[in-house]
């Protein structure tokens, strides 16, 4: 049963979270983080010590004069481990001061979690779907760049969150797949037309699909492969994962859906890089194991348009699930950084790696300064690469990050690119026609707590 949303007493935005003193609803504009959970304002407001109370409890001079050296050496050891930390849990990539700033942009209209974010041909950036926790909404929006403003726009045929989303070489979007509102893996898919701000549906995917990637072709077509669907049990994808070796491919010319070849390698969760020579990269993913367990996965493989199916490559470095990927100004390098890797698929990794697609090989590069999953990754025009959010996940326990850092493929070396205002991780960015980064949404997630969809908004300036 999905979970009823709330609604904030004071910025009247849908929320599941609650105060832990008073249980009043709360949003994440609201919510201030203590160490016994998130409280409202009111109930982290420190009440006032009475003065007699306070004489009480002061030392006498003598002990605080004797005490005084050792006082500020400990003081002078606090504040050196404070900056050496970061002061929030969050370690920075260097001493260096972090390259770029951060600003907040307009919140969405519609607070959402795990969404999509596609930059269309006119410039605008279309924001569709998403959730609250478990209930997936149908609201879309458009940002326009030059006015830092949203407006609503057609709402989707389907309410889903955990979707794909591709860019279409007529401008059009094509929207796949997903959960609904019963947590079951969606066939369904639908297009949306910027020129009249509606949604059209298409004809669906062979089976329903949660956990898969998306990529459009040079030709035009979209990849669609792997994720997780509805098993033979009857168990949906939100409960049991069951990876899928399937692709097919979307003919938006048509309208119509085509099975290829399978991949080698049943995936969820694993990233897809489309190369310059109409190639794509297939990297990680969750995969079976021995014993009917599920793993991350270390192997990699090739689509090829031209023979219209999967061939494997080298493995990479690290086998890893949830991570991040970005092929670089160099047209033949692939970025993976991040992730989830473990026996379990459970903890959270600062490794990264390169992809060198003419030699089929992968060479370590340095470490992020952190262990992230679930972040975003985008390309500057500069040909440097930005990670923002994610969370630092260990075996269940998740906490969302606010922290960025922008990856330099001459030093092959990362730096602290500063914080955004609102943790986040499983959310969406674009890079803008301006060189700017906008990052929306996403869930934030703490140890305890579930997941508390967002309508925030932030905007990078490398």
């Amino acid at each position: 049963m999905a979970t009823q949303a709330l609604k904030c007493q004071r910025h009247g935005e849908l929320t599941r979270l609650t105060c832990v003193d008073c249980g009043k609803p709360i949003c994440p504009k609201c919510a201030v983080r203590t160490e016994v959970g998130l409280k409202c304002e009111e109930d982290a407001t420190p009440a006032a010590i009475p003065e007699k109370a306070l004489a009480m409890m002061r030392p006498s001079r003598k002990p605080l004069y004797l005490g005084l050296g050792g006082a500020a050496l400990a003081a002078v050891l606090i504040v050196g481990l404070l900056v050496s930390s970061g002061g929030d849990g969050e370690s920075p990539t260097t001493t260096l001061p972090p390259v770029g700033t951060w600003r907040q942009a307009p919140d969405l209209a519609t607070i959402r979690g795990t969404t999509t974010a596609v930059l269309l041909k006119d410039g605008r950036v279309l924001v569709a779907g998403g959730g609250v926790g478990a209930i997936p909404i149908d609201a879309a929006e458009l940002f326009d760049a030059p006015s830092g403003t949203w407006k609503a726009t057609g709402a989707l045929k389907q309410a889903r969150r955990g979707h794909t989303a591709a860019l279409l070489a007529d401008g059009r979007v094509l929207i796949a797949g997903g959960r609904d509102a019963d947590g079951e893996p969606m066939a369904s898919a639908e297009v949306y037309d910027p020129n009249t701000g509606q949604w059209t549906t298409t004809a669906p995917m062979s089976i329903g699909r949660i956990g898969h990637s998306a990529t459009t072709l040079r030709d035009g077509r979209v990849l669609v492969a792997g994720g997780t669907s509805r098993g033979p049990s009857g168990a949906s994808g939100g409960q049991t994962i069951r990876p899928d070796a399937s692709a097919e491919i979307f003919d938006p010319s048509a309208n119509t859906w085509k099975a290829t070849a399978p991949m080698r390698t049943a995936r969820f969760e694993q990233t897809a890089t489309a190369l310059p020579d109409g190639k794509v990269l297939l990297a990680g993913g969750q995969g079976p194991a021995e014993g009917g367990r599920l793993t991350a996965l270390d192997s990699a493989e090739l689509y090829d348009p031209a023979a219209d199916g999967f061939v494997s490559t080298t493995n990479l470095g690290e086998a890893r699930t949830n991570h991040a990927a970005v092929l670089l100004n160099d047209g033949s390098s692939v970025l993976v950084m991040g992730g989830n890797g473990g026996p379990n698929a459970d903890v959270s990794l600062a490794t990264a790696e390169l992809f060198d697609s003419r030699a089929g090989s992968w060479t370590t590069v340095g470490p992020i300064s952190g262990t992230r999953t679930g972040h975003s990754a985008d390309l500057l025009p500069d040909g440097r690469v930005l990670i923002a959010g994610g969370e630092q996940a260990t075996k269940g326990q998740r906490r969302s990050l606010t922290s960025a850092e922008v990856y330099d493929p001459q030093s092959r070396e990362w730096r602290s690119a500063g914080s955004m205002q609102c943790p986040r991780s499983e959310h969406a960015s674009v890079v803008l026609g301006d060189g700017t980064v906008l990052v929306v949404a996403g869930d934030a997630a703490f140890p305890g707590q579930n997941p508390i969809a967002q309508g925030c908004a932030d905007r990078y300036q490398p």
